[in-house]
């Protein structure tokens, strides 16, 4: 992981997200990101700053799990390799579904 702090471009974060991902799910997988956060790695939304990072994680119901891949403290979900790989583990959890990211328009 990135030393905390680094400012990453989109093209940076895209690049980390097609990384992180398998193929065949990347591109709703950069989706999902540009919808959640433009690709803006350090932002932080939702109800009382609830969610973090790029896939935009909420700390406070996932922390538990998070730890079991590392990630202790909810900055770490700021550095965008940390966020892809906290929001592919996620997505496993949740039976191989987008359901964490689905609003009432999308829903793949």
């Amino acid at each position: 992981h990135a030393a905390t702090g680094q400012k990453y471009t989109r093209k940076q974060v895209r690049s980390i997200i097609r990384e992180v991902w398998p193929d065949d799910l990347e591109e709703t997988a950069l989706f999902v990101a540009q919808r959640e956060s433009n690709f803006v790695h350090r932002v932080v939304g939702g109800k009382n700053n609830c969610c973090l990072g790029l896939f935009q994680v909420y700390w406070w119901v996932q922390k538990t799990w998070l730890s079991t891949i590392g990630i202790e403290q909810p900055s770490q979900l700021l550095e965008p390799q940390a966020n892809a790989e906290a929001a592919l583990a996620l997505y496993r959890r949740n039976g191989n579904s987008w359901r964490p990211w689905w609003t009432s328009s999308w829903r793949p």
